[in-house]
């Protein structure tokens, strides 16, 4: 019989327990439901209960061996950013805390610096200057004041004659615009500075400064001068060579996706491992494909010495013809300048440039067409977008040029145009 009593008692306790339990269950799933029927928000906007469940999700994760972890103050996998003064779970991501560290510098925080010269410490630039005595200055310009005699008009300083010269440039400049009834024009005005005029071919020293001129378009063109005068940019290698590390790109790709998956609370997949494997070779390979594209642009023959000095050439003997056409002869000063000529003749490289009986002007070279810059960079530079802009006006200046004249005629003017492009 006391057997049975004592089953019975403790079958009891056990249904009280289960009762009890039952209780505090009912007593959440109702005070669970109150929330959730709330209008309660922060001073945010944002209702509480869902900023609470996501504050839960945020601050829960299952780490790699299956245990799950709630992040809170005590959070025993944080590590301390020195340089942001903080602490951080390295599963979560999440501020646990923040370090304080005392100053060693006895600074208080405060800004001490002031634009008041007077406020400053230490000696200013260029040392200390003497002040200026303000009250022996009024004694004297009271003196000065009590010396001046209103009754009488001072004279002005004598001033030395100007020059036949200075008179007639003073004259000739002085007014601007139609003169009066009663004036009659200067004779002997200053003679305006004559510009050396760069259709004048035939003189030496003019054909040499054409030759610098057409060299340093065809490199401002490529940019290769542009580039050779930043060293800051042209030290850096134009392709990253962490790109080519499959190792280093695979380990930060795949760290990257377990972060997501945790911070989802989603278990990793073996198919998004096998993407991402498939992402790291693409991405070597494009880079393998630009080293070699870069490779052959730097070693191509259009950055040869020979090839410059003869596109060179070929420019400023197309120019030599082109001025003695009726069209740059009848067209008017600085209409048609040789900068833009000579960007229109080295784009013509791309496609060629032939007369109408086929005898080639420009030759095709599809190694000047690589060694062109992409649009990106020529955006990047205001003076190269204006260059490569300009070429269109050379281009049409050049087909004028050859269709003022007949085929006989343009033989004639661009004779050595003409032995040039075959030497190109």
């Amino acid at each position: 019989m006391l057997v049975c009593a004592e089953a019975s008692e403790d079958a009891l306790f056990a249904q009280a327990d289960e009762a009890f339990a039952l209780y505090e269950a009912e007593e959440a799933v109702c005070k669970s439901e109150e929330e959730i029927g709330s209008d309660d928000e922060d001073e945010w906007g944002e209702n509480v209960l869902t900023q609470r469940l996501a504050d839960a999700r945020a601050r829960t994760v299952v780490l790699p061996d299956g245990d799950i972890h709630v992040c809170d103050s005590e959070c025993p996998y944080t590590e301390e950013d020195v340089k942001e003064g903080i602490c951080v779970c390295r599963f979560t991501g999440l501020i646990v805390a923040r370090v304080h560290a005392e100053r060693s510098d006895q600074s208080t925080g405060r800004s001490t610096w002031s634009s008041d010269p007077d406020m400053q410490s230490g000696t200013p630039i260029g040392g200390w200057g003497k002040k200026r005595d303000m009250v022996g200055a009024s004694r004297q310009a009271y003196g000065f004041a009590g010396q001046i005699d209103d009754t009488e008009m001072p004279a002005a300083p004598p001033q030395a004659a100007p020059s036949l010269l200075e008179a007639a440039c003073a004259r000739g400049a002085s007014k601007r615009g139609a003169l009066c009834v009663d004036e009659a024009p200067p004779q002997d005005a200053c003679a305006k500075r004559k510009r050396a005029s760069r259709r004048n071919v035939e003189v030496l020293d003019m054909r040499a400064t054409l030759l610098t001129e057409a060299e340093r378009t065809l490199l401002d063109l490529l940019g290769k001068r542009s580039t050779s005068s930043r060293s800051s940019k042209r030290s850096q290698p134009s392709v990253d060579p962490r790109l080519l590390n499959k190792e280093l790109l695979f380990n930060g790709a795949l760290k990257k996706y377990l972060k997501e998956t945790l911070a989802t609370g989603k278990a990793p997949a073996m198919d998004d491992v096998s993407n991402i494997v498939l992402a790291v070779d693409r991405v070597i390979a494009e880079e393998l494909a630009k080293q070699e594209r870069v490779s052959d642009r730097l070693e191509s023959r259009v950055y040869q010495p020979r090839f410059r000095e003869r596109s060179t050439r070929l420019a400023v003997s197309l120019w030599a013809g082109a001025c003695q056409t009726p069209h740059m002869q009848n067209a008017k000063r600085g209409a048609d300048s040789f900068r833009p000529f000579c960007a229109g003749v080295f784009y013509a490289f791309k496609r060629g440039l032939t007369l109408a009986d086929g005898t080639v002007l420009v030759p095709r070279i599809d190694a000047f067409t690589n060694a062109l810059p992409s649009q990106k960079q020529i955006a990047a530079d205001p003076a190269s977008k204006s260059l490569h802009a300009s070429s269109h006006k050379g281009l049409c200046t050049i087909h004028k040029c050859i269709g003022s004249v007949d085929t006989a005629t343009a033989h004639q003017l661009f004779d050595d145009a003409i032995r040039c492009a075959r030497s190109v």
